[in-house]
């Protein structure tokens, strides 16, 4: 074989082996790009987190959690026993627990004010040069009791937090109201006392205001730069009672404080030892209203947990350092409206388990380092449990009327759960636009727009069934709707600069109708069916084109099989050509070829003469 015949022959095994490569890269990379495509839930410091790592340090922080669990069970037994047990304590008084001491502020008929706190405590709520209110103790309004907050005039109260400690604002059981004005609202911050700025840094834990099973009332309020690890000491958080291993548990003896802090009695640790037995009265959910409620630099923007008769209005949620809006575990008849969440390092919106009969309308969710909205209605177990937890699946939440845009993964995404709806609302870039999940039944997708996702516009996968996609402007995206091992109709919508497919049917889609849809774009097919059970029919596709362009022939020939095919054309001509080079083409009877054959056969006189 010649040089040239072995370099070509060579060429082509190689482009064999490139091709298997290939194949199995662009395969591979489909696989991945669906798991990606639908993501992970976890919230952590880890290689497969989505959206903006957490800064601080896990182990600290949870300690401190911890720590403060305990805290709060000791002052509210505390409280619970006082009135019985110790006397000339008629009113507010001081715990000792260190290193700050705590100022309890128990019930009575008329609400505690801002004089009243500046009264009992001159040493710890002390006015700066600049008007603002430094406060340096714990505050904690018992059941039964009202701490109304409210000033027509710039009231600012700064919450000291630094690396030796930090302070709260706790009712448990009793009443926050804190009410400014539109053009003076009221705000708490958290001041790191050595440097007299914000705290930024959670590790050493910070400051944090909390409502547990009692009412919360806040109108024109801003609270920034609060909160540490847990949604319960998240920055601001309404929260009833949880579980007593995760909540409100005295497992460890704190060290009384040296603080007096003035204006209220402080019990002595002989005082506190005989309270600490009695049983301890349940605060229940908790309830709010917020109104123009602003929150920016906490851990989690405003963090909701069982409760019920939330409403949020015209507030603003920004630059969390985890999610924006969480209703977290057993949150019903809740509302949130006309609310901004922004530029969180995860979630904007979270609507967790076990919470239901939630209303989210007019909302912007947006620039959120994961999802703009995450709804989860799967069951809290899927079969028997140390609780018996009720395994049946959770859902009425219901989206409409709102913005999702520029999120760095979905924007919206069901998980599981039974009666969603979708409706009237913008969403714009992100992976996916709209992602079902994890079984989600019974969900309505209607009447919204969808533009520039990088993947599909709505992804519906694994399981989801009895989805109704129907009237919604679907533009500017790769695959419109994709249907994997799911069941949808999907009618009556509009595609528009579909790049690749219109609508997708992969796996198993029985009992899936794709019908009456307008559909424009360019690509292989408006609608690609590679699976069981789908049916279409009465689609608009005139407006539909298949141009070959470089991309689409690219495409077309990058494809597994397609390699492979042309490469083995290769190898067979190849080894076709340098054979014949090799051997050439030979008369199988050349030696007995007839002499007419070689020659006419007469030789003419004239021809004779000229040859002597």
């Amino acid at each position: 074989m010649s040089a040239l015949g072995r370099f070509l022959r060579t060429l082509a095994f190689g482009v064999l082996i490139v091709a298997v490569a290939i194949g199995g890269g662009i395969l591979f990379r489909d696989v991945r790009q669906v798991e990606d495509a639908f993501g992970r839930n976890e919230i952590a410091a880890n290689g497969t987190v989505q959206g903006r790592l957490y800064p601080g340090d896990p182990q600290r922080e949870a300690e401190l959690v911890s720590g403060e669990a305990a805290r709060l069970d000791y002052v509210r037994t505390v409280g619970s026993s006082i009135p019985w047990h110790v006397d000339g304590i008629d009113g507010p008084y001081r715990v000792p627990t260190a290193p700050a001491s705590t100022l309890v502020l128990p019930a009575r008929e008329t609400p505690y004010t801002f004089e009243d706190l500046r009264e009992l405590a001159p040493e710890t709520l002390v006015e700066r040069p600049d008007g603002s209110f430094l406060l340096s103790e714990h505050v904690v309004v018992l059941s039964g009791a009202v701490l109304d907050v409210t000033s027509e005039s710039p009231l600012t109260i700064n919450m000291a937090s630094s690396a030796d400690s930090f302070v709260s604002l706790v009712a448990i059981g009793g009443t926050l109201k804190m009410t400014g004005t539109e053009a003076a609202p009221v705000t708490v911050a958290s001041r790191d006392t050595a440097s007299g700025a914000p705290d930024e840094q959670t590790a050493d834990g910070r400051a944090y205001v909390r409502v547990i099973g009692g009412t919360a009332e806040l109108s024109h309020a801003r609270f920034s730069d609060l909160g540490f690890w847990s949604g319960n000491t998240g920055g601001l958080s309404l929260t009833g009672v949880e579980d007593s291993s995760q909540d409100l548990a005295a497992d460890a003896p704190l060290t009384p404080s040296e603080v007096e802090g003035g204006g209220a009695p402080t019990l002595t640790p002989e005082e506190l030892e005989p309270l600490l037995a009695d049983d301890q009265p349940e605060p229940g959910p908790v309830t709010a209203s917020l109104h123009d409620v602003w929150t920016t630099g906490n851990a989690f923007g405003l963090f909701v947990s069982r409760a019920t008769e939330v409403t949020v209005t015209d507030s603003r949620i920004h630059n969390s350092l985890i999610d924006g809006v969480v209703f977290h575990r057993f949150v019903t008849a809740s509302t949130l409206e006309a609310t901004q969440s922004i530029g969180n390092a995860v979630d904007g919106v979270v609507i967790d388990r076990s919470s239901s009969s939630i209303q989210l309308s007019d909302v912007t969710s947006s620039d959120n380092g994961r999802n703009g909205i995450s709804v989860d209605g799967q069951p809290l177990a899927d079969g028997p449990s140390a609780a018996g937890t009720p395994v049946a699946a959770y859902g009425d939440v219901h989206v409409g009327r709102s913005t999702v845009a520029d999120n760095a993964r979905y924007g919206i995404e069901v998980s599981g759960g039974d009666g969603m709806t979708i409706a009237d609302t913008h969403v714009a870039a992100g992976t996916v636009g709209i992602a079902l999940n994890h079984g989600a039944r019974n969900v309505e997708v209607t009447g919204n727009t969808l533009e520039n996702q990088e993947r599909q516009s709505i992804a519906l996968r694994q399981g989801v069934e009895d989805v109704r996609i129907e009237g919604n402007a679907i533009s500017s995206v790769d695959t419109g709707v994709h249907v994997r091992n799911a069941a949808a109709t999907v009618s009556q919508n509009s595609f528009a600069d579909v790049s690749n497919h219109a609508v997708t049917l992969v796996g198993t889609a029985t009992g899936t109708q794709v019908s009456g849809n307008t559909i424009v774009g360019h690509g292989s097919t408006p609608v690609y069916d590679d699976a069981i059970g789908g049916h279409i029919t009465g689609n608009d596709v005139e407006g539909w084109e298949t141009p070959p362009t470089v991309a689409s022939v690219l495409s077309t020939f990058f494809q597994p099989l397609t390699i492979i095919w042309v490469a083995l054309g290769l190898l067979l001509l190849f080894t076709a050509l340098t054979g014949h080079r090799r051997r050439g083409i030979r008369h199988p009877y050349a030696d007995r070829i007839p002499l007419t054959e070689l020659s006419e056969g007469v030789v003419s006189p004239e021809t004779l003469r000229g040859a002597r």
